[in-house]
């Protein structure tokens, strides 16, 4: 697990520095945006079918389907001819990204107690992201430089398929050991009445197991809500002007509408169990994961930018401080998954951690604007810090909770809508940041800029090169780094105000004794059609054999 996370967070890294170099080979740049968009939308909708897709065929076939999607990505990337290619390639890696991220997170709930829950769910991502967020540039600048973007991206079909396939195989035979010790219930297919005919028993997976309409009102329903919303995103807000887009939003939550009723009314196996949704906790972990998301996006869309221009940060000086927070967060929640296997506790870092998020962020409030300047590289650094650790408390302690307190066959769903959420949360995010940088950027330009300078108002605004074309010091600068220190600020404000209500959210949680929830669920399972709680069935397993 440790090396395929390691491989998959490489290859993340490392190729996203060749998709410029890709889409300029067709001279279409500018289809990164297009790109982005619908990766966005694939990746959010595949949270939840996904997990279904796991509960129906399996934990190792949802693992295979995933890496299997990964490496199509990358032969497609290297082999594409046209931008359309290009997009269908980035398609498939968001499908198997995300399928991955997934698998993992229901691999370590299958195969761990909850007192070691949160330290198993954060280590392996803690082990791979740190060093392979520096050393993927590395890698890809090297490429580029003795080869093509091409190899760049195919040398990952070789790669990945390799080093996947210990994890991959390793899985597959516990899990067939596991069936046929009895201590897990098969998948839908091969518990399927094999005295049907095939063609019924296709039909039944497809409408009752898989429950196809209800995965196309999601998709549907998804997909129209976040289309307008990323499409306006960071540099389109005026398209809120266009009738379409708002009705493609209206309609989309619609559609999301019906498929909620579908799904708790009509559908025999549900995407989101009914009893799931009743439950307040996990209605709680995912309102803080999107209010969360909605600030990150809200705020750091344009701070690099705002870094480059007004703060007079060089472009890897702005990176480490950006990465501060993903950094932090990272050793963060190693650290709160120890503390939670001893003190047995996660609301207590709940707690803890979203107060830091909105102290975090709203010392940027003060930072990014303080009398005419801005802090220094330490302070910016140091708020980012706490919004990270304060993020790793909570979610770590929040994901544990929720797989507690639902049924063993409801882990991967409600870890999809966890993870779903936070992306939603994001993608209204960037579309609100957007909206506010879009129009309210250009208006201080406009204001402050000398009257010889004011024709250029709109190039400066369209391009940070532009602004930073202009010597420091001048007034034509000092009314640029004004601009964008107030809008920035502007920002912050939205972002820590979102935040504020997690305060409240946080004490929806309930309070989880992770031991004597463990010895619950041991039970409960010893005595329900001789299935036991896959953190106990390696032991048994292992003792069998």
């Amino acid at each position: 697990l440790f090396a395929t996370t390691f491989i998959t967070q490489f290859l993340k890294y490392a190729t996203k520095v060749y998709d410029a170099y890709a889409t300029s080979a067709f001279q279409r740049h500018s289809a990164l945006a297009t790109a982005n968009v619908v990766s966005t939308i694939i990746g959010l909708v595949t949270y939840p079918i996904m997990a279904k897709f796991s509960n129906v065929f399996g934990r190792a076939e949802g693992l295979t389907f995933s890496i299997l999607f990964l490496v199509l990505s990358q032969v497609m990337y290297a082999a594409c001819q046209n931008i359309a290619t290009y997009i269908a390639g980035g398609i498939f890696e968001s499908i198997g990204d995300t399928g991955y991220v997934i698998m993992q997170q229901v691999f370590i709930a299958d195969t761990t107690s909850l007192i070691n829950r949160g330290l198993w769910t954060s280590l392996p991502e803690s082990f791979a992201s740190i060093p392979t967020l520096y050393l993927g540039s590395i890698v890809a600048d090297s490429v580029l430089k003795h080869s093509t973007w091409r190899w760049g991206y195919g040398m990952w079909a070789l790669i990945l398929p390799f080093c996947a396939a210990p994890l991959i195989i390793t899985l597959y035979v516990l899990q067939r050991r596991a069936r046929k010790a009895g201590y897990r219930r098969k998948g839908a297919w091969d518990a399927a009445d094999k005295t049907q005919p095939l063609s019924k028993r296709i039909i039944n997976l497809i409408w009752v197991d898989l429950d196809i309409l209800g995965a196309v009102l999601l998709v549907l329903g998804l997909g129209l809500t976040l289309i307008p919303l990323s499409l306006t995103g960071a540099r389109n807000s005026d398209r809120w002007d266009q009738g379409s887009y708002i009705a493609m939003l209206v309609i989309g939550v619609v559609v999301v509408g019906v498929f909620f009723v579908w799904d708790t009314k009509f559908a025999k196996v549900p995407f989101v169990p009914f009893r799931m949704i009743k439950e307040r906790t996990v209605v709680a972990a995912c309102v803080l994961s999107m209010l969360d998301f909605f600030h990150y996006s809200c705020f750091t869309l344009f701070f690099p930018s705002y870094l480059q221009v007004a703060g007079g940060f060089s472009p890897g000086h702005a990176t480490r401080i950006d990465n501060a927070l993903r950094v932090a967060f990272q050793i963060a929640s190693v650290l709160v998954g120890v503390l939670m296997k001893y003190t047995k506790r996660s609301q207590i870092f709940v707690f803890i951690g979203v107060p830091l998020c909105v102290l975090g962020q709203g010392l940027m409030i003060h930072f990014v604007n303080m009398n005419g300047g801005h802090a220094n590289e330490a302070s910016f650094i140091t708020a980012k810090t706490l919004v990270g650790i304060g993020r790793a408390f909570y979610q770590t302690a929040a994901q544990v909770s929720i797989q507690a307190l639902v049924a063993k066959e409801d882990v991967p769903v409600v870890t999809g809508v966890y993870y779903a959420a936070m992306n939603f949360g994001g993608a209204v995010g960037t579309s609100v940041g957007g909206a506010i940088w879009n129009n309210i950027l250009p208006q201080k330009l406009t204001s402050y800029l000398p009257e010889q300078a004011k024709p250029n108002a709109f190039k400066i605004y369209k391009s940070i090169v532009v602004a930073q074309k202009f010597a420091k010091g001048t007034p034509v600068r000092a009314a640029i780094d004004q601009a964008y220190r107030e809008t920035q600020r502007l920002l912050a404000i939205a972002a820590t105000c979102s935040l504020a209500p997690m305060l409240i959210v946080m004490f929806a949680l309930k309070a989880v004794d992770l031991t004597k929830v463990d010895e619950a669920k041991i039970e409960e399972n010893k005595s329900t059609d001789g299935e036991v709680e896959p953190a106990v069935m390696r032991e048994n397993v292992q003792v069998k054999n």
